[in-house]
């Protein structure tokens, strides 16, 4: 460490930082978590009565509906006539079940309704299968409210938990009690009313209606005693308290639904807040070892920044190939590395400058032994030559010589062309012209030629030989390989877009789809050489003088598959003559 330490100017800025922030970060971890606890506490209690209290209002909504429920179905005219009428009257029974089955099945937490008649006639129920054990707890209900009770129930699904809500039926006439109407709750939608909430703490919720556990958690009876809990409730009239049971100590929060005379009860065990302070105890060693982690982060990455183009300008110095242009090194710092920087910046273009120079008087070298090697030639005396041959051959009527004679001679001096390396596209045509009727003079019959070139752009301009070179690729590898075939080669142009788009195509061998990419592989390698070495020399060579006169996007696209013909697209912009 000691080593470490005094190894650079680095680990000491990172050593020093690190001390000077993360012993305050530390110190403030532990004030938070002391503060933390306490006041998880207090929000843990205001956030159980605030989650009680959602429960309410939903159970309290359920038991208003069956209130407002049972009202419309006492004072139904229908349900007043059958339960004071006797002799088991068979339309108002189908009446009644009928918009019985409507309330029931409208209803997600309604299991099914009941009315009991006093007046011997059959009870009504939207259950297939009645219960006739129920009518015996009548003599038990209250005169003025709701009875209720848990219970289970054979129904058409087996036997289900609901809760039983009863209360007396009186005639509208004289207030005389006529029957009994009974709406039984489905246990597992109410027990989902009060799991719907997110309690932050792991209690309890459930209901107690006279000391008996209503609905809710079927655990919580082994962990509290109901009836006890009942009656502190009831002595108390507190919404909150603490509970002791044994070792055991709970939070007890209550509320009352006043409609059925229910008590809405939330347990929280107090070894819940020993698991939550655990848990913020942890949480604030994490979050200390985290901003430990992303401090010590930042401070390397700052210090790592403000010397990072020192280190890149030692790594390109270092790494840089002899002959090769060096990278130029970006630094934004107005410092001693920033003005070591911007010399060497400086030094880096004077070599660039100078090299640029030297490859220039090399090009220029390169052209003026191409035009001593033209010089050599001597055009006229070569003309005058083939002109001499040329007259012969008409004197001999040896037509096929004169017209051969003919065409080379267009064809050398088209190629010459006083050094100019622009044409227009109707003189490119005719020298391709002139190759092909040179070529049909020696291979007679096995290939033809056709052009479809608008009048519009003849006289647009063109980089010379380019056509030509494509057209002897077409004869030499896509008819001279294949026994007793004709070929034909199309030129097409069409003008779209401000640029010139050309097509060669012909019939012939064709390419395997490997060579095909083989060659557009080297399309892409010849402009960062700056030259065309080895194979392929004449499509590589057009596509290399596309490329640096016009772009990129003017290269040659090939299309070709195997005995199948080949197709070579290239483009270029307008330009007049």
């Amino acid at each position: 460490m000691k080593k470490w330490f005094h190894r650079s100017l680095k680990n000491q800025l990172i050593a020093f930082i690190l001390i000077v922030v993360l012993i305050p970060i530390i110190i403030l971890g532990l004030i938070s978590y002391y503060s933390t606890v306490q006041l998880s506490k207090d929000r843990a209690e205001i956030s159980g009565e605030s989650f009680l209290e959602q429960i309410q209002d939903s159970i309290s909504f359920i038991i208003n509906d069956v209130e407002n429920m049972s009202v419309f179905l006492i004072g139904n005219q229908a349900v007043q006539e059958y339960l004071q009428v006797e002799g088991d009257p068979i339309y108002p029974q189908r009446e009644i079940y009928g918009f019985l089955s409507n309330l029931a099945f409208s209803k997600q937490y309604i299991d099914d309704i009941i009315i009991y008649p006093s007046n011997g006639n059959s009870p009504i129920s939207t259950n297939l299968v009645m219960d006739t054990e129920e009518m015996g707890i009548f003599d038990r209900i209250p005169s003025n409210k709701w009875w209720s009770y848990r219970k289970e129930n054979e129904t058409v699904d087996g036997r289900q938990e609901r809760i039983s809500l009863t209360r007396p039926i009186r005639s509208t006439s004289d207030f005389e009690q006529i029957g009994y109407l009974t709406i039984n709750l489905n246990v597992k939608v109410i027990e989902a009313y009060l799991n719907a909430g997110e309690l932050e703490w792991d209690g309890s919720v459930f209901i107690l209606n006279n000391g008996k556990l209503l609905s809710g958690n079927q655990t919580v009876s082994q962990q509290v005693d109901s009836s006890e809990l009942q009656q502190i409730i009831d002595q108390t009239k507190q919404d909150r308290f603490t509970y002791e049971l044994g070792a055991e100590k709970f939070t007890i929060f209550t509320k009352e639904i006043e409609t059925v005379g229910w008590d809405l009860v939330s347990v929280i065990p107090f070894q819940e807040y020993s698991s939550q302070n655990k848990y913020i105890l942890w949480l604030t060693v994490y979050s200390v070892i985290l901003a430990g982690v992303l401090i010590t982060a930042l401070v390397i990455f700052f210090i790592s920044k403000i010397l990072r183009p020192l280190i890149k300008l030692t790594d390109t110095i270092r790494t840089a190939n002899p002959g090769d242009k060096l990278s130029a090194v970006d630094s934004f710092s107005y410092n001693e590395i920033g003005d070591l920087i911007s010399s060497y910046n400086q030094l880096n273009e004077r070599i660039s400058v100078l090299m640029r120079q030297v490859q220039k008087n090399e090009a220029i070298k390169r052209q003026a032994d191409l035009q001593a090697l033209q010089s050599q030639i001597n055009p006229h005396f070569l003309y005058n030559t083939l002109a001499s041959v040329h007259w012969i051959a008409l004197q001999s009527q040896a037509y096929d010589i004169s017209r051969v004679v003919s065409s080379l001679s267009t064809f050398l001096q088209f190629s010459l062309n006083k050094g100019n390396e622009y044409c227009t596209i109707e003189q490119e045509v005719g020298h391709v012209r002139h190759y092909v009727d040179i070529k049909e003079i020696r291979f007679p019959d096995t290939f033809s030629l056709q052009l479809d070139i608008p009048e519009e752009i003849k006289q647009d301009c063109i980089l010379k030989l380019i056509l030509q070179p494509l057209v002897e690729n077409s004869i030499k590898h896509g008819f001279f390989s294949l026994q007793q075939h004709y070929g034909r080669i199309k030129i097409t142009a069409e003008k779209k877009d401000n640029r010139i788009h050309f097509a060669v195509m012909d019939n012939g061998a064709g390419m395997s789809e490997a060579k095909r990419k083989e060659l557009q592989s080297q399309f892409l390698e010849d402009p960062l050489s700056s030259g065309v070495i080895g194979t392929n020399y004449g499509l590589r060579n057009v596509n290399l003088r596309l490329c640096l006169h016009f772009g990129q996007a003017s290269g040659l696209r090939i299309f070709s598959e195997k005995l199948d013909g080949t197709t070579i697209q290239f483009s270029i912009p307008r330009k007049g003559r």
